[in-house]
């Protein structure tokens, strides 16, 4: 939806910022309600979300329903009484209704709910940079909050309204980093018990968020970077540029063949593999409404596939963190259990990170011990 609407913006350039931004409003908040009221108009399913998802004046309710405008600052489980009353079938229940499929620990009514929560942005600060992040913060009045108030990750975390720009008061990658808070936390599990790993390999980059984690809990180690994708490699390269880190190897690699798995091993591998993403989808809520189940057996088998390899060349007695963003048992436990099931392979932990009720994304983590 964000690429569909760039292309539609750019296409209708007498759209000004309030049209651009009012229509992306309009078109996530239908989105938002998921597999639920599908059976209502398109514009009563859009002022449906538009009452939802917001807590504060919406113009387009204002007009058209002015009886759900007067109560949209009411608490959203009131907002939900107020929509029976229009619609009597709706059930939140209905927006995500895999319910059967999902991880254990994944309250469903509440992870419901999350799709009508607008996810917030997350930053972590780079070493020693807390002071001159939160410095830059105030100086430009930017309102903010404190993401981790227990103070459990080894870096501040700062919270966000959503939308806010930050690019022109921090220099990114460099004095922060712009990361999900659940993926900030994945830092607790990828950190092992010893500093003793010194080639470590990020072998699904991605956008390189975790390599850069990886670089700041363990600046001394020789970091391996790489992906199935140039277009992401590239965009790597530019921000380790900015946050002045410089991995050993770099490189193009499609993990499902075995001709692409480096000859090289590692005593640490992060493997944040390709997965359906379920997690993040109350940021990319068209993603939930047009998902097909069907397609969880194709991620998991490919992740099989990478894992197969990849643990290959991991060393005795080295570590390898499996990560995804998906609330999937079948992209979660079960593959867990799959690598569990390897002779060598011991589980040393194991976590759902559940980001609804803080505005985040969803995600699991599992670390393992190679044996001798």
């Amino acid at each position: 939806m964000h690429s569909w609407l760039k292309n539609f913006f750019r296409q209708n350039p007498q759209m000004g910022s309030r049209d651009r931004k009012q229509l992306s409003e309009m078109a996530f908040c239908y989105f938002r309600l998921g597999h639920s009221l599908k059976n209502i108009s398109v514009e009563e399913r859009i002022l449906t979300g538009l009452f939802l998802s917001n807590e504060t004046s919406e113009q387009s309710l204002e007009i058209l329903r002015p009886e759900w405008h007067d109560q949209i600052e009411k608490p959203l489980e009131e907002k939900l009484d107020i929509i029976r009353l229009t619609f009597p079938d709706f059930d939140p229940l209905d927006i995500f209704p895999w319910k059967n499929s999902l991880s254990k620990g994944v309250n469903h009514y509440k992870f419901c709910l999350s799709f009508l929560e607008k996810p917030r942005l997350f930053i972590r600060s780079r070493p020693g940079r807390d002071s001159i992040v939160t410095s830059k913060l105030l100086k430009h009045n930017i309102d903010f909050h404190d993401a981790d108030p227990k103070n459990r990750l080894p870096f501040k975390a700062y919270s966000f309204a959503n939308g806010t720009r930050l690019d022109e008061i921090l220099a990114l990658n460099k004095d922060a980093v712009v990361q999900d808070l659940s993926s900030q936390e994945t830092a607790l599990c990828l950190k092992p018990i010893e500093k003793k790993e010194h080639e470590a390999w990020d072998c699904c980059a991605g956008g390189g968020g975790k390599s850069i984690l990886l670089a700041d809990l363990y600046p001394e180690c020789r970091l391996t970077v790489s992906d199935i994708r140039e277009s992401i490699l590239k965009n790597c390269i530019l921000r380790f540029k900015e946050a002045e880190i410089y991995p050993a190897q770099l490189f193009r690699a499609d993990l499902t063949d075995l001709n692409d798995i480096p000859r090289q091993s590692y005593n640490f591998i992060v493997a944040d593999l390709p997965c359906t993403g379920s997690g993040t989808w109350s940021r990319n809520p068209d993603a939930l409404f047009f998902f097909d189940p069907e397609l969880i057996p194709g991620y998991r088998q490919r992740q099989e596939k990478i894992l197969s390899n990849v643990i290959n060349r991991l060393k005795p007695d080295g570590i390898m963190v499996y990560i995804t963003c998906s609330v999937f048992a079948d992209e979660n436990e079960r593959i867990s259990s799959l690598i569990s099931n390897l002779n060598n392979m011991k589980l040393d932990r194991q976590e759902l990170i559940t980001g609804y009720g803080q505005f985040a994304d969803s995600m699991f983590v599992s670390r393992f011990i190679k044996l001798r």
